[in-house]
Parts: structure tokens; C-alpha cells; sequence
């Protein structure tokens, strides 16, 4: 069974990777078109729960080494979605960025 997104057919066969910010999202999606990666640029589908708006569709086969051209000190994958063939939506947590996505509190 396959949930649906938008504008793409999600399957067990694929992981949604989400990264703490839209700009790590892009910087994300510029480095794996250097290597000639597949992947797609998606809006989040909506039955996923988190902040981020933007995720990117690899392969499950092209996971390991996407993360390869990933690195965490550079690139913090917040998140992998990987889909069950009953639709439910597993979550993998990545490692906490060693840096803090929280504005500065204004004076």
C-alpha cells in the first residue's frame, strides 16, 4: 500500500529526510546534485508531524550513502521517514546539531 503525497507516490521503498532548517534543506539538495544522487525535493506530507516544511525523497538502496555526502558537521539531518507497507510512518531520530536552532531572545 502506498501513501500518497502530493505530487509523489511515497512506498516502503523510500526515506524522507528532514533537516532543521530550509536552508540546510537546499544546501542538502545542491550537494546531492553535485554527486548525481536521485532524490526529489518535497513539501512535507502532511501525515508526518514536524516543523520543517520541506523534506527530500531519497531511496531506501541510496540512504547510506547519501549520508556519506551529508556530514553531520556540516549538514544536520534532523530526521529519516521511511514508510510501512500498512502506511504508518516511522521516524529515526539523527544525533541533536551541536549548535541551537533558537533565535536569540530579543531585548
Amino acid at each position: 500500500m502506498a501513501a500518497s503525497s502530493s505530487r509523489l507516490s511515497l512506498t516502503d521503498q523510500h526515506f524522507v529526510l528532514l533537516f532543521h532548517t530550509t536552508h540546510e534543506t537546499m544546501h542538502a539538495e545542491s550537494i546531492l546534485k553535485d554527486h548525481k544522487m536521485r532524490f526529489k525535493l518535497i513539501p512535507r506530507p502532511r501525515d508526518i508531524k514536524d516543523d520543517c516544511g520541506l523534506g527530500l525523497v531519497i531511496v531506501k538502496e541510496d540512504r547510506l550513502k547519501a549520508e556519506g555526502y551529508l556530514p553531520p558537521e556540516g549538514i544536520y539531518i534532523k530526521a529519516a521517514f521511511h514508510i510501512e507497507k500498512d502506511g504508518q510512518w516511522i521516524r529515526e531520530n539523527y544525533p541533536p546539531a551541536p549548535i541551537s536552532y533558537d533565535s536569540p531572545p530579543s531585548e
